[in-house]
């Protein structure tokens, strides 16, 4: 809890307003603005000499400095564009004509607005620099530092960049919650936005949910021998042909043998290996105090699903799945948070499911 509480605020560190020329912001409104950064919690792998944290990042800051730039990109060379226009065209007049009065008037408020955008511009991309430094070990070592404490050895940071929020339920949990902490809020309607963002793949849902006719693969090597020992197998045989027979096309790509380069076939192999690579539904739950009245009402209670969390290989195939820690369903990943209002507090649940 503590490691995550200490990477959850690196993410969200402000620097100092002075630092970027900006004015003060509260404490409270930093907190519930949405354009900041979204992590969610630390999956830890140890070692005998090292800590692996995998954390999932979505950088809603990055995005948003990014439109913001663009738009100020082109308001800047548009109103440049007709300051050029007009000084060159128009430079002859002599001052003492009342238009011309008007006209240098006008072209030394055009100067004034593309001066004010350029200083613009060069605040935001210094807050995106300052926002990609975080992901960089120019500040990250900082964080490493504290974490170290903890563990008393390495620590080695893998922050995966998310493209979208369905992708993980921490994520999408987390600003839930942080919508929902406004009274006037919509409840079903903003999870419906989040539901949205989901795309499922489409599927015969009939032949998806089929029963899986059982079939002995003799490629398999413990089909093949009567005897899984070593000694067993290579009787009478050359372990290297032995090798290339029964993994001939996973042999050849990774030695690089003379053979014609077939991407269809090495997408086979890696690609289709994987399991639960596509998405199988999104579930929202939301219970709590969330009344827009400030009086005690009785907990409201919101479901929201698309898709199913059902896993479809042993669901429907028949085929054997094997649980994680003894409980945690393999293809399912389940977050929760909780938060407060002033009536009372509400909590957010989140599941994701893959096939």
């Amino acid at each position: 809890m503590n490691i995550n509480s200490l990477i959850k605020d690196y993410f969200n560190l402000h620097f100092n307003n002075k630092f970027l020329f900006n004015k003060y912001r509260p404490r409270r409104y930093r907190h519930l603005s949405m354009n900041k950064i979204y992590v969610s919690k630390a999956e830890i792998k140890h070692t005998n000499t090292k800590a692996i944290l995998t954390v999932y990042a979505y950088n809603r800051e990055k995005i948003s400095l990014l439109n913001k730039i663009k738009n100020l990109k082109e308001s800047f060379y548009l109103k440049l564009n007709m300051w050029i226009y007009v000084n060159s065209h128009f430079s002859g007049i002599y001052d003492y004509n009342r238009k011309s009065k008007k006209l240098n008037w006008y072209i030394k408020y055009i100067r004034a607005l593309l001066h004010k955008e350029l200083i613009l511009l060069r605040k935001y991309k210094l807050r995106l620099n300052l926002n990609k430094y975080k992901f960089e070990e120019k500040l990250l070592y900082k964080l490493n530092n504290l974490i170290i404490k903890y563990y008393n050895k390495k620590v080695v940071f893998n922050v995966v960049n998310m493209r979208s929020i369905i992708l993980n339920s921490d994520l999408f949990t987390k600003i839930l919650t942080l919508k929902l902490k406004n009274k006037k809020a919509n409840i079903l309607r903003m999870m419906d936005i989040i539901l949205n963002k989901a795309v499922l793949p489409k599927v015969n849902r009939i032949i998806e949910k089929s029963l899986l006719v059982k079939s002995i693969d003799f490629n398999l090597l413990e089909n093949k021998f009567k005897n899984l020992n070593i000694s067993s197998i290579l009787k009478g045989n050359n372990l290297s042909e032995l090798l290339n027979k029964l993994y001939f096309n996973v042999r050849a790509y990774a030695l690089n043998i003379n053979l014609k380069k077939d991407y269809i076939k090495i997408y086979e192999i890696i690609f289709n290996s994987i399991n639960y690579k596509n998405m199988g539904g999104v579930r929202l739950e939301v219970k709590g105090r969330l009344t827009r009245r400030y009086r005690a009402d009785r907990a409201l209670f919101k479901v929201r699903w698309k898709g199913g969390l059902k896993n479809i290989d042993s669901s429907y195939k028949g085929l054997s799945s094997v649980n994680m820690r003894g409980y945690v369903k393999p293809n399912v990943e389940y977050s929760i948070f909780t938060s407060k209002r002033r009536i009372g507090a509400f909590a957010v649940k989140g599941w994701i499911s893959g096939k």
